[in-house]
This record gives C-alpha cells, structure tokens and sequence, in this order.
C-alpha cells in the first residue's frame, strides 16, 4: 500500500509560485491541484469556503520517492489550497486539501517565526519528544507566514530516521501550511539527506530571498569553520571562498529595505560555544547595513546590544540574536553577562518577527506562549535607524 511518509510541506514561497514536496515510501509519481476558494464569513478551513476551483495542476509521471512540484503563476499574498496525489502500478494516494499563502509584495506586513535544535537538544530533552510537539504547536497558533530554523533540526543528519523523529514526524501539521527555511548546522553533519529534502536555490547550504520589504541571506558557517579546525577557521573566511563572495556579491544587491542574516554558529553570545571567529564578518554585514542576525548553536535564548565596530551603537548596530529555541541549558550561560548582552535567558522558546515598511518588531515567546523579550527596530523613509 503507498504511502506518505513525510509531508507534504511547503517550500520557497515567492510572489508567484510556490513548490510542495512529500515523501512516499514507494516510489511513485506526482501530482498536485491548487484550488481558489471562496471567503466568507465562517465555514470551512479558517473561514474559507471548501475549495471546488482548480486553479491549475502539474504532474510528474517519473516515479521517485521525494516529490518535489513547483506551482506557478499565482497571485501574491493570496490563500490557496492544495491536494497532493502519488500513483504507482498498484496503488495510489492522496492528501489535502491544505491552505497554503504566497509571498507577499512590497509594502505589505507580514509575519515570520524562527526557532532551532530541535534535533540538537534531543540528547538532554527528558520529555521524549513531546518539547518539539509542542514549540511546532505553539508556533503555529501564532500564524506565521513561514519560518527559519537556524540549523540542529536532527540529531545525526546521516541518520535517516532522525529527520522523522526530530522534524518533519513533530512538525507535520506546522509544515502542512507553512513554509519554512532551514540552514546547516553541526547536527546536520553535512548529510545528503539535507539536500535531497530541501527545496531551496542552489548550492542549498547557503542563499538568499526576499519577501516583502526583507531580502534573507542564509550562511554555512558549518563551512566557514569546519569541524576538524572548530571554533577556529580554516581561512575560508577570505575573497575567493564562493560563499565569502557570494555575502557581498548578495548584500550589494539588495535593495529591500530590512536586511536579515541568519547562521549556525554565533559569534556573540554570553555562553558556551562562542565562535568568535565568525566575526570576521561583522564588517560585511555593517558596511551593507544589515539589521538583525539570527543564530543558534548554544541552546538558550539571547539578544544583543546593536553593534558596530566591536562596540555598541545605536544608531548603526546590528541586532544578533541567538534561538536556541528548542531546548534550555541555563549551564551553557556565562555565570555574568558578557558586554554585548542585552537580554538573555535559557528556556524553549521561538521568536516572533512582525515586519512593516517602518517596523520590526521581535517578540520572544516561551513554551506557554508567554512573552518574555521584544524589541523594535524602527527606521524612516531616508533610512536613519532607532532601535528601542
């Protein structure tokens, strides 16, 4: 009997297009409907009407076990919904129909959550699972548009059962409805599988996006620093490393008005496992005016003064913020703060970015949906900065 195993879930949202993976234990084809559905006042799916519209459907008649179908020539930010069929010689399944969003355009708000270690945390969680059930859930209440995972989102990326039992097993319901983005970190152990179950642009290990009034850029500090030198480099932080080149080439081109960097390895945080060497990019990422970093690696929730040049700065700094957020190890934290901390605190937790063409605003939000840290970043339309 055919069956899904994995997903589906969502991947690479643009303002157009959209692509809808699954794994199915048989190798099969694929096929995925997208229907319009009707708004109204309450019904179906979060007030939507059940969907009968097909909008459009792409088919892929090659058998294979990881799907993967891009839809395109969507409208943008529109709800959707989607139903998902694989058929082999002997039998066929089905899925859906589940809602799905498109990215939105310039100067409209949105919303995006980030969190990690899901997979990292699992040698110390005493709950046997039950903590990444619950982030996936408490996330979700919060409706994002999608989310970034700062990498450890399994224990062994080698081990093919783990991307089951500490990810996509814990956030199939998220998953279903919200697209997500993910970086390597050390618990990826650069696995293949990784590749194979990521629907991102090419190299996959590190690239960029924008969504709405952000452009995102993601790194591999697992390749920056690599793990027979870590937490020295290897000099791979330098011109003529691609990835190195890609971060200017990529940051130059930006023309969004927030800019957003996202990497394992932190190179500030008040804990155990500080990679200071990763500083050596602070000076890329001030000169082309990003504005807030997201890592993780140490397994605690921390927020840092703006910084500039090695000192704090209110008016150009940049935000780093560590999202350990699947897991709390108080042991990992510094008996002191160190000088660039501004908040900080060890508990499951995920963060909350609300974006608006003059505002982010980041919210830190625990297990129990309570808030324990928020911040804004407010900048006008010729770009000066205030941070409160």
């Amino acid at each position: 009997m055919l069956t899904i195993i994995k997903g589906p879930y969502l991947q690479w949202p643009t303002i157009n297009s959209i692509t809808i993976m699954w794994e199915t234990d048989i190798p099969s084809s694929s096929k995925v409907e997208i229907y319009l559905a009707e708004r109204i006042h309450s019904g179906y799916q979060g007030n939507y009407k059940k969907p009968e519209y097909i909008v459009t459907a792409v088919c892929d008649e090659s058998f294979r076990n990881i799907h993967s179908i891009t839809i395109e020539h969507l409208l943008p930010g529109t709800t959707y919904f989607y139903k998902i069929y694989s058929e082999n010689d002997k039998s066929e399944v089905e899925a859906g129909p589940y809602p799905l969003k498109t990215a939105v355009g310039r100067g409209v708000p949105f919303s995006f959550t980030v969190t990690s270690e899901t997979g990292g945390y699992s040698g110390f969680d005493q709950t046997n699972g039950q903590l990444n059930v619950d982030l996936f859930a408490q996330m979700q209440r919060y409706r994002p548009d999608f989310t970034l995972f700062v990498g450890d989102v399994v224990n062994d990326g080698k081990e093919y059962a783990d991307w089951d039992k500490y990810f996509f097993g814990p956030g199939r319901d998220f998953m279903r409805t919200t697209p997500f983005y993910s970086c390597l970190g050390n618990h990826e152990n650069y696995a293949s599988w990784y590749y194979e179950f990521m629907g991102f642009a090419p190299p996959k290990n590190y690239y960029s996006f924008d969504y709405g009034d952000v452009h995102f850029t993601c790194l591999d500090s697992t390749d920056f620093v690599k793990k027979d030198s870590y937490p020295f480099s290897q000099d791979e932080l330098r011109p003529g490393n691609p990835q190195y080149d890609f971060l200017i080439r990529d940051l130059q081109a930006a023309t969004a008005k927030w800019k957003i960097v996202y990497f394992h390895y932190p190179p500030y945080v008040s804990g155990g496992y500080q990679v200071e060497v990763l500083r050596q990019l602070c000076p890329i990422l001030e000169e082309y005016e990003v504005d807030l970093v997201f890592n993780s690696h140490t397994i605690v929730y921390e927020r840092s003064h703006p910084i500039r040049a090695g000192e704090i700065d209110f008016d150009k700094g940049i935000v780093y913020i560590v999202s350990g957020g699947a897991g709390a190890m108080p042991d990992w934290l510094l008996p002191k703060r160190d000088w660039h901390t501004s908040q900080s605190l060890a508990v499951p937790h995920f963060v909350q970015v609300v974006v608006t063409l003059e505002q982010l605003e980041v919210r830190a939000i625990d297990l129990e949906g309570r808030l324990f840290d928020t911040m804004q970043i407010r900048k006008n339309a010729d770009g000066v900065k205030m941070i409160l």
